[in-house]
């Protein structure tokens, strides 16, 4: 353990005096060159990076606005960030969080997120990207590493982690390696069953009578890519990650000539991954949410997909009778999409989207300057890089079944016999 401050106490005073002598964050950082020398492959790696590099900007002009002080509105409440700081270069907040111990870096995370709620009281106007978060701590726990690369990479919060270290008998800050954070226990992995959806199809009732007049929602074609476009925008505004294909159904018995399929994450699917780390122990809650996999099996079909879906049908209900039908996870309707249909149109919203402008961009970059911001095949070409086909997906659905007995029992599993 890192013995440089004997508690949160004295990093909170040390960072005090500094801060008053110093112009920034900044003055106090060993390795401020580590992040222009820094090379990133993986989506990983490359987004923590960005992170890094965004929050770095305004760490050089700081004045401190509080210190272990009460930001609540409301006197009742206790809300005390270590410090928060202005940055006047880049006219944004800086929450600063101390950790010096293992127990209390824990919750770290939660802290970081009640404070920015609470700069929102005050700001209400001010946006995620003139937040910064600045992370500092001695200890980087598991549960600590897992939330911060969720918080970046998913989330999109912008968060720096700075460690305290001795150099030449003087105290600073350094970097962290990125490496720390995306390490293999928390690096970038998605399953196909992570993601759940449906397509809607759209209807021609009329087809029954007239197979012939297939093309009669072609001159709609336009108004499919706006539905299209309204689904991604309502995607953002449900704060919600995922993506949809228009695609024409090329199979000639079909009374549905046009498909959306769409998909977002399911969230109670996620919650497997806990189960890829060898330290985790599941508890009381565990248990419950696992009973709620297992009674319910909820693959991603909530209420917000449900309200990005009708806000697509109200642009295509003039001309169609939209059904939403196949219920299942990306693997099964990507199988349905490759087997009957010609790809038309490609939109996605929240990571998948930042993802996908970065594929766009390299594109335009190479010189492919006529590829369209909606193509489909990119957007596959995306998918495929970010969702892995050979994940070892733990079906959380059976944690609870004994095959040897053929039925469900209560209480924990015991992973090492592999029964979940």
């Amino acid at each position: 353990m890192n013995k440089i401050f004997n508690s949160e106490s004295d990093m909170q005073e040390w960072l005090s005096k500094q801060l008053k002598k110093e112009t920034g964050l900044s003055d106090l950082i060993k390795n401020n060159d580590y992040l222009d020398n820094c090379k990133v492959s993986s989506l990983a790696d490359k987004k923590v990076f960005e992170s890094f590099e965004y929050c770095c900007k305004s760490l050089h002009i700081n004045e401190i606005l509080s210190e272990n002080e009460n930001i609540s509105l409301n006197p009742k409440d206790s809300l005390k960030p270590d410090f928060l700081l202005y940055a006047s270069e880049t006219e944004s907040i800086v929450i600063v969080e101390l950790k010096n111990l293992v127990g209390p870096s824990r919750q770290a995370g939660t802290e970081i997120s009640a404070y920015a709620s609470e700069i929102k009281s005050y700001i209400p106007f001010i946006s995620e990207g003139d937040v910064i978060n600045v992370i500092i701590s001695t200890e980087w726990t598991t549960l600590l590493k897992h939330y911060l690369f969720n918080e970046i990479f998913w989330l999109q919060k912008n968060i720096i982690c700075l460690e305290p270290i001795i150099d030449n008998g003087v105290k600073k800050l350094k970097i962290i390696d990125i490496g720390i954070l995306c390490d293999k226990n928390v690096a970038l992995k998605l399953s196909p069953k992570h993601l759940g959806g449906f397509q809607i199809c759209l209807y021609d009732y009329n087809l029954y009578s007239e197979p012939e007049n297939r093309d009669l929602f072609d001159p709609h074609l336009e108004q499919m890519k706006t539905a299209l476009s309204v689904i991604a925008t309502k995607g953002y505004s449900q704060k919600n990650h995922g993506f949809a294909f228009l695609w024409r159904d090329t199979s000639p018995s079909s009374l549905a000539p046009y498909s959306i399929t769409i998909l977002n994450f399911a969230p109670f699917q996620s919650i497997e991954r806990l189960f890829h780390d060898e330290e985790f122990e599941p508890n009381d809650m565990t248990e419950k949410l696992i009973d709620i996999i297992v009674n319910y099996c909820p693959e991603g079909h909530g209420k917000s997909l449900g309200a990005i879906t009708d806000a697509g049908i109200e642009f295509l209900k003039n001309f169609c009778t939209p059904r939403e039908e196949g219920y299942t996870t990306w693997d099964n309707l990507k199988s349905l999409m490759k087997g009957r249909c010609e790809l038309i149109a490609f939109k996605c919203w929240g990571i998948f989207d930042e993802l996908y402008m970065g594929r766009l961009l390299k594109e335009y970059q190479d010189g492919n300057s006529a590829v369209s911001s909606t193509d489909p095949n990119i957007g596959l070409a995306m998918l495929s890089e970010v969702i892995d086909t050979n994940y070892g997906f733990i079906d959380l659905s059976y944690y609870k079944y004994d095959p040897e007995k053929n039925e469900y029992f209560i209480g924990i599993v015991d992973k090492t016999n592999n029964k979940h």
